[in-house]
């Protein structure tokens, strides 16, 4: 009996997670048949290592895709959201991707294992803050320190941060009458956010994120590695 696998799809409906975080699991990925781009790289990474090849998870903002090296052609982007093969100046002026953010490596540079895990870290991070509703605020600042001693330009995990100090800033600092304690939070508060937007973070909204997940789907040949295809080694 021959078996037959049904390719699979991107889920539009909550593609941040905002209402049900679970939509960013690999297990719900595979349960339904359709992922987004969070879980659909991480399968394919996680596959690629399971068959003893490599794969490069990179970032661009709101997203994440894959970076693969060929001795042919040197590195080359794997797009899952719509099966193609995007060169990097597509990737930089149509994700809105700031040149301080590529210097940095904050975007599009090919992630080592323990960036990866830092990526899974922040994750862990983003569904306990969802699940308890930030009763335990302390618990996401180590998140986030653990992953930015490995990977220290995390935009996500620098951003989670930022937000969570602010929560504490709100209710531990904020109306305190001791003015030197509510200066020096406020502004660690402040230099963090100067360092977010100094690394070349802009933020991209929803509805722009949204019409570019589109035109990966109905622009291929604008877009699209020539030098690539599927049949390359």
């Amino acid at each position: 009996m021959s078996l037959r696998f049904l390719p699979f799809t991107y889920d539009f409906d909550d593609f941040y997670g905002e209402q049900d975080w679970t939509k960013m699991f690999v297990s719900k990925l595979l349960d339904t048949g359709s992922g987004n781009c969070h879980s659909l790289p991480y399968l394919y990474k996680i596959l690629s290592k399971e068959l003893g090849t490599t794969a490069h998870l990179a970032l661009a903002p709101n997203h994440i895709y894959i970076k693969h090296w060929s001795m042919k052609d040197g590195w080359y982007n794997t797009e899952l959201t719509s099966a193609a093969f995007p060169i990097d100046a597509w990737i930089m002026v149509s994700g809105h991707v700031h040149i301080n953010a590529i210097e940095n490596g904050v975007y599009m540079k090919a992630l080592n294992e323990k960036e990866s895990i830092a990526l899974c870290l922040i994750d862990l991070a983003e569904g306990f803050k969802r699940k308890t509703k930030n009763e335990d605020l302390d618990f996401i600042i180590k998140c986030c320190d653990t992953a930015l001693r490995y990977f220290p330009n995390y935009i996500n995990a620098l951003l989670l941060k930022a937000e969570t100090l602010k929560l504490i800033f709100d209710q531990k600092y904020k109306n305190s009458n001791d003015k030197e304690l509510v200066k020096k939070h406020f502004n660690k508060l402040q230099n963090l956010y100067a360092h977010i937007h100094e690394l070349g973070y802009r933020q991209m909204p929803k509805e722009m994120y949204l019409k570019w997940l589109t035109e990966l789907k109905t622009e291929k040949e604008k877009y699209s590695n020539k030098k690539i295809s599927k049949f390359d080694k």
